[in-house]
């Protein structure tokens, strides 16, 4: 008779083998990586084996012997290659929007993968929004903005085919540069798929403030600004959220599988964590975080 019982999945034994490899590699200083390079770089390797895994892998022994070679040998390769490779960017693209009546703002950002920096301009700046952006090869920006009398809405997203390094790498500069005016009372949507997010928002005045991401690490540091209601989404990776002193918070805060780290004097409330002298604070934040898999810290 034939056996009736499915081959067990071959994709999560290749996957930390691949990983494990790399860990290796790291600790004997054979290459120069952290943790999060790691992530950044060699992430498509979940989408191989996962492939190489339903495609020939669960067919067969010599199958899953092939898709494990395989998922290897581009490992090895990937870990070759991506010393040597070209940034594979077009030239920076530098704009301005100008600040004209605007009071408020609804800003949106998507960029499909990179590492974006948001942060504030001077307050005496005549600017909305100043951007820095060195696009992938086959990336283009777009951009909507719209003003209508004190209330601007600016929309930025990736356009076009990316063709990007399998194993490229974006930790040591932003391929996304923005600075916001400090003065505009903003409402911030961000919607990353692959990348690191790092939001420097304590100068700016944000009313809500909601990111998405997919893949990579997310570091917000928040400013001191009352009724503030942020949304925190998060496939793989890392949230660190860093809460100004004189702010009190109340964080629910879900991990699928992974931690949740908060200060020693936060209390327990149910759902949510809530730091001390909540009701006492002048300034307010309520957060929400969803992480499929991976840590989140609050500071």
């Amino acid at each position: 008779m034939k056996d009736r019982h499915p081959r067990p999945s071959i994709a999560g034994p290749i996957i930390l083998i691949s990983f494990g490899v790399i860990f290796l590699l790291i600790n004997l200083d054979v290459i120069e990586l952290s943790a999060w390079d790691v992530i950044m770089r060699f992430w498509p390797i979940l989408l191989i084996a996962i492939g190489l895994d339903k495609l020939i892998g669960r067919r067969s022994a010599w199958g899953a012997a092939i898709a494990v070679v395989m998922v290897l040998a581009i490992l090895a390769g990937g870990i070759i290659f991506f010393d040597n490779q070209s940034q594979w960017t077009y030239a920076s693209e530098n704009f301005e929007i100008p600040l004209g009546n605007a009071e408020e703002a609804t800003i949106s950002l998507d960029p499909a993968l990179g590492y974006l920096l948001v942060d504030a301009l001077p307050m005496g700046s005549n600017v909305l929004l100043r951007g820095d952006v060195q696009p992938f090869s086959g990336e283009e920006i777009g951009k909507t903005i719209d003003f209508t009398g004190t209330q601007a809405t600016i929309d930025l997203r990736t356009e076009g085919v990316i063709v990007a390094p399998l194993f490229g790498g974006w930790s040591n500069q932003p391929s996304w540069d923005l600075s916001l005016h400090p003065g505009v009372f903003t409402y911030l949507i961000v919607d990353l798929g692959v990348g690191k997010a790092e939001l420097d928002l304590h100068d700016l005045q944000i009313g809500e403030m909601h990111v998405e991401q997919g893949i990579g690490q997310m570091i917000i540091m928040l400013p001191s600004t009352d009724n503030m209601d942020v949304n925190l989404e998060g496939g793989i990776g890392e949230i660190q959220v860093v809460i100004p002193e004189d702010v009190g918070a109340r964080i629910r805060a879900g991990v699928g599988i992974g931690n949740v780290l908060v200060p020693s004097d936060y209390t327990r409330d149910g759902d949510f964590y809530v730091s001390p002298g909540y009701a006492a604070a002048v300034n307010h934040i309520e957060m929400d975080i969803d992480l499929g898999i991976g840590s989140v810290r609050v500071r």
